[in-house]
């Protein structure tokens, strides 16, 4: 199924192939997309700071109007990822550059196995607000940027590969204490920001944007506007006077962040549908194929 809007195919996609750059560029990192196989390709949460997931898919899979809560890096380590958003388009099937995307950013994606092993691959991972604003307080920017696409390609080089590898490894190391973590994940950050690449910002004291937050922390939580609004500091009136004012709904935020969640699961584990419906907070595995269902318009077992 393709998602994308039939009024862009006027605008080609950008396309970063193998053997791209750009001149001028450090010396690219060699292609090899086993590089980036990590030993569990199971999420990995580091509170208040990163995300990092590593979908497998063995068949096309298209997700429409998904959102990128957080502002994201991937890299395409085999197949072909299609982001549209009819304005933007973008293809990259080559794990020799990595993908910006700006936090809030919504498109159509589609995924397509490919290579030596018929397979989709990639490494997701998602960065905290509180990480961007440590960067702006280390390194404040020079001036404003100027406007650009959600997402754009930056040549992943020798030096930019090995700290994105220091990073994953890290994330996935339990003995590396989080302010360690996050320095190594501000070294990443400041080694995009030399190559003229900074992630737009969000307002992350926004109602929503917190009750977002809280919600991802624990999405097999039983929540409440009560306990939700109780662990922000308001009464469950206020919660959602307060998400009105800003054109949101508890109910409607909480389903998407465990859909979202879902999808996370269904791509990166070999976990079966009930044990990924209970990791986000469905008793009824009915009930969350349902869900499932009618936000990403495929059943869930149907994905991988």
């Amino acid at each position: 199924m393709d998602t994308r809007d039939p009024g862009s195919a006027a605008t080609p996609p950008a396309r970063i192939a193998a053997g791209g750059g750009e001149n001028g560029a450090a010396r690219p990192v060699e292609a090899d997309p086993a590089a980036w196989r990590s030993p569990s390709g199971e999420p990995l949460f580091r509170r208040a700071l990163c995300a990092l997931g590593q979908p497998c898919l063995s068949q096309p899979q298209a997700t429409s109007h998904f959102v990128f809560h957080d502002a994201t890096l991937l890299l395409i380590a085999a197949g072909r990822l299609d982001i549209d958003d009819g304005l933007a388009p973008l293809s990259v099937d080559a794990p020799d550059s990595l993908v910006l995307v700006d936090p809030g950013s919504r498109a159509d994606l589609l995924k397509t196995p490919g290579g030596a092993e018929r397979r989709f691959r990639s490494v997701f991972l998602g960065l905290s607000g509180a990480l961007l604003d440590d960067l702006e307080r280390a390194a404040p920017s020079p001036r404003a940027p100027a406007p650009n696409a959600p997402w754009r390609c930056v040549p992943l080089d020798t030096d930019l590969a090995a700290t994105l590898r220091h990073v994953l490894d890290s994330i996935a190391a339990p003995a590396i204490s989080d302010e360690r973590l996050r320095l190594r994940l501000l070294d990443l950050l400041l080694a995009l920001a030399e190559r003229g690449q900074r992630f737009a910002r969000l307002d992350a004291g926004s109602t929503a944007a917190r009750l977002r937050a809280l919600i991802a922390e624990a999405p097999a939580h039983h929540w409440t506007a009560q306990t939700a609004g109780r662990a922000l500091a308001m009464s469950a009136a206020t919660l959602r006077r307060r998400l009105v004012a800003e054109q949101a709904a508890f109910e409607d935020l909480l389903i998407e962040v465990r859909m979202h969640h879902a999808m996370m699961l269904v791509q990166t584990t070999a976990w079966g549908i009930a044990h990924i419906a209970e990791a986000c907070g469905y008793r009824s595995r009915a009930r969350f194929t349902e869900r499932f269902q009618a936000r990403f318009g495929c059943l869930p077992s149907t994905v991988r």
